[in-house]
């Protein structure tokens, strides 16, 4: 799945928009530290499943923690692998411009 089908998926009940928007602009701020390597992969993962963590109990307040951790957990697998695609794809499209 891609970045921004995970990021509509994960966001399919957050009903404010502020939090919305939030949400996606610290995604976003995520992606760019992490493109710009301010993010090493053991911090991209925590910061991931600490952000899924925060959207996913926004949209079920009254959830166990325990599971909302767990799904936390693998929807932060799913946009890692996202976002390592796209960092890749970004790179080696930078190599091949230059070329």
């Amino acid at each position: 799945m891609s970045y921004n089908e995970l990021i509509m998926k994960i966001l399919d009940g957050v009903k404010g928009v502020d939090e919305r928007s939030y949400t996606i602009a610290t995604f976003g701020l995520i992606v760019e530290a992490y493109k710009n390597g301010r993010l090493d992969d053991d911090v991209l993962m925590k910061t991931l499943t600490e952000l899924c963590f925060d959207v996913l109990l926004a949209k079920d307040t009254t959830g166990d923690i325990d599971q909302l951790k767990v799904e936390a957990a693998e929807w932060a697998k799913k946009f890692y692998k996202a976002i390592r695609l796209m960092t890749v794809r970004d790179r080696y499209s930078g190599l091949i411009s230059r070329t």
